[in-house]
């Protein structure tokens, strides 16, 4: 399971459990492979299995199993999208939960007195 607030998300896979972990060199290397952040999730939306690896294999970092693009695919991509749709999410927004980070700033609300 997935806790947007601790800054990272954990994936099991193929019985071992990985942790992403959001980083600028994985945002970097992410973006510039897929032009955007949105795009990125248009293409996790859409079951795009080198996409789910890309992100996956960022989140891990080095070294990732050999086996990652397997161990992905057998995980199946319906199946573990939402959790790398909210890493990317984290990512877009510099490691931090979007809402965590509007809890903090009081008044960060339109109706907030």
């Amino acid at each position: 399971m997935t806790d947007l607030l601790d800054g990272q998300v954990s994936l099991s896979l193929g019985g071992d459990a990985f942790t992403l972990a959001p980083t600028l060199g994985a945002a970097m290397a992410l973006c510039r492979a897929h032009q955007s952040f949105g795009a990125l999730i248009d293409k996790l939306e859409a079951y795009d299995l080198p996409a789910a690896i890309d992100v996956t294999r960022a989140g891990i970092g080095l070294p990732a199993p050999g086996d990652l693009d397997a161990r992905v695919y057998a995980a199946g991509v319906m199946n573990i999208a939402p959790d790398l749709i909210r890493f990317v999410i984290l990512l877009a927004n510099g490691g931090r939960s979007p809402k965590a980070e509007a809890e903090d700033k009081p008044g960060s609300r339109p109706f907030d007195a």
